[in-house]
């Protein structure tokens, strides 16, 4: 409701959507955490257990360290904001929430933006709020307004301030939210033709249906997507010959 959003600067919406890869990888998780903490594992048992993906995770201990340094020892000052972007983009949020008829915006979001800067400084042991984070707090405050509006509303305002959402955007993450919609409407569409998923092991979809979507987006290059980490530990396959992507269920 309006109400909420005015008490809180940044709200988080977490859908429950049904995707059989991260189903399976959160399952994995769950399952290596508990066996990694539980007091009568063996430590070198539960490392295992949880596979590669923990090799170049930051060690717990250092990372309690890392945060409460952070949070005692550095405080950030504003050095330099732009105050022209900041109340440009109040206004467009302003004006557009008015005639999309959306919860409106108010003062608390820029504050929350402020605060939000300071606290991503403050992450990477700055003495200043940089440009980079008052651009990286926009971002994560948009998608966090935009979330919480009707699904047409959150389509044209998607539209309206892609600009600001696309900053310093992983292209592999923008690649693989892409594919991961393309082979779910893939799936949707043998479900309702064939019946059922009953045998289906894997689905295939159009590498070209997928470049010429990244086209859309300036990205034309997605070779290295193909080839990295996350491209293949969400299991998807790359056939150059046969031009399509092939997802193992």
């Amino acid at each position: 409701s309006s109400g909420i959003n005015a008490e809180y600067g940044v709200l988080c919406v977490v859908r429950d959507t049904v995707d059989p890869v991260n189903d399976e990888r959160m399952a994995r998780f769950v399952t290596g955490s508990h066996m990694k903490h539980h007091p009568a594992n063996n430590r070198g048992e539960a490392d295992n257990a949880e596979g590669e993906d923990t090799k170049n995770h930051i060690n717990q201990d250092l990372l309690k360290k890392y945060i409460m340094y952070a949070r005692t020892k550095v405080k950030p000052k504003l050095h330099y904001v732009d105050q022209d972007k900041v109340a440009a983009l109040y206004a467009e949020l302003r004006r557009e929430s008015m005639a999309t008829g959306s919860i409106p915006i108010t003062v608390r979001h820029i504050e929350s933006m402020i605060r939000m800067a300071e606290a991503h400084a403050k992450l990477h042991l700055r003495e200043y709020v940089r440009e980079d984070d008052i651009n990286i707090a926009i971002r994560s405050m948009l998608e966090s307004f935009i979330d919480t509006q009707k699904y047409s509303v959150m389509k044209n305002m998607t539209a309206t301030f892609s600009k600001y959402l696309s900053y310093k955007k992983d292209n592999n993450e923008l690649l693989l939210f892409i594919l991961k919609q393309l082979a779910k409407d893939q799936m949707v569409y043998s479900r309702s033709r064939y019946g059922g998923a009953a045998g289906v092991s894997t689905v295939e979809v159009s590498a070209e249906e997928l470049e010429d979507k990244a086209r859309q987006i300036n990205i034309h290059n997605l070779q290295p997507f193909y080839e990295s980490d996350l491209f293949i530990a969400n299991k998807f396959i790359h056939d150059k010959k046969k031009k399509n992507i092939i997802l193992t269920l």
